[in-house]
């Protein structure tokens, strides 16, 4: 008897085991498992799934309008690039196209100037230059930035800010000489303007000036003004930063005195001492371009030593 009540008792508790067990696979709540341990076995009912794709979404939509942007404005910046580069380009061409014209670059040109054999490496032609433009000067030639470029004077300082020799809208502009300044290219002092490009075209290589080794570069000193029917020459005497308005703008001198009390001023601005007499100077040009942030001027000076008759 008493094995038989074990017998059921055990039995019951094998029953009630099993009824555990069942209640445990239908009671909802959460089970583990070696292989799911800290997963959960069903889904939230509550739509919070939806609201954390929605939040991981807007980070990506955010990437995505930045790095449209980004493009936008590389596009952009590419587009002005090619812009500024082409119009480098089409003002060179001018100016190569000009100096076919103009210069004989096949044939130098020997004269003597200050008791020296001077040999120019081109022939000018003046009268081709004013078929091209009326108001043009003659040609600047700098040999240490080597600058081979025709001058005009207009009615106004400002047309040719903007453009060419031949009249062309182009940022390169033209080199002129102040339009208020009488005698042309025989006046007391001879203002000369011309863009400073960053590609270093017109007066784009003129700061090279400011460093003293380069103007004492053998040559370095002089430069030449080629008109009509002759050739002048110049030394350079002083290198300096002016403001945009100041003494160094001064012109139309009535006085050869007052001239030269003028260049001994300009020279005592000079960067570096040049060594150059001015007591005796009869005639001046001055050379003006802009700074590189365009707040300031840089000049360079040049004092006139001599000329040379063409007879050609």
């Amino acid at each position: 008897m008493n094995n038989d009540k074990e017998q059921i008792t055990s039995n019951e508790k094998s029953e009630d085991v099993l009824a555990d067990l069942s209640k445990d696979e239908h009671s909802g709540e959460e089970t583990s498992s070696p292989e799911s341990s800290g997963k959960k076995t069903f889904t939230d009912t509550d739509g919070s799934d939806s609201v954390n794709a929605d939040v991981a979404a807007k980070p990506s939509i955010l990437r995505c309008i930045i790095l449209i942007a980004a493009i936008c404005v590389f596009c952009y910046s590419a587009f002005m690039l090619f812009q500024i580069f082409w119009e480098y380009k089409k003002g060179n061409d001018i100016y190569d196209t000009i100096q076919n014209q103009v210069l004989d670059t096949d044939t130098p040109t020997s004269v003597t100037l200050d008791d020296e054999e001077v040999e120019i490496p081109f022939v000018y032609d003046h009268k081709q230059l004013l078929s091209i433009n009326s108001e043009g000067l003659g040609y600047l030639y700098i040999p240490s930035i080597d600058v081979r470029l025709p001058m005009v004077q207009s009615t106004d300082n400002d047309f040719y800010l903007t453009h060419t020799f031949n009249k062309t809208a182009n940022k390169n502009g033209c080199l002129f000489e102040d339009y208020r300044i009488t005698g042309g290219l025989s006046a007391t002092n001879v203002i000369i303007y011309g863009h400073n490009m960053h590609n270093g075209s017109m007066f784009g290589k003129l700061s090279r000036y400011d460093d003293e080794s380069f103007y004492y570069t053998e040559g370095h000193d002089m430069f030449y003004i080629y008109t009509e029917n002759k050739i002048m020459q110049y030394r350079i005497f002083s290198a300096y930063i002016s403001e945009p308005v100041s003494d160094t703008y001064t012109f139309n001198f009535s006085t050869l005195s007052g001239l030269q009390d003028y260049a001994r001023s300009m020279k005592a601005l000079s960067i570096y001492n040049t060594g150059v007499s001015v007591d005796d100077v009869s005639q001046v040009v001055t050379l003006s371009t802009c700074t590189s942030d365009g707040s300031k001027r840089f000049i360079v000076q040049g004092a006139y030593v001599g000329e040379a008759l063409l007879t050609y």
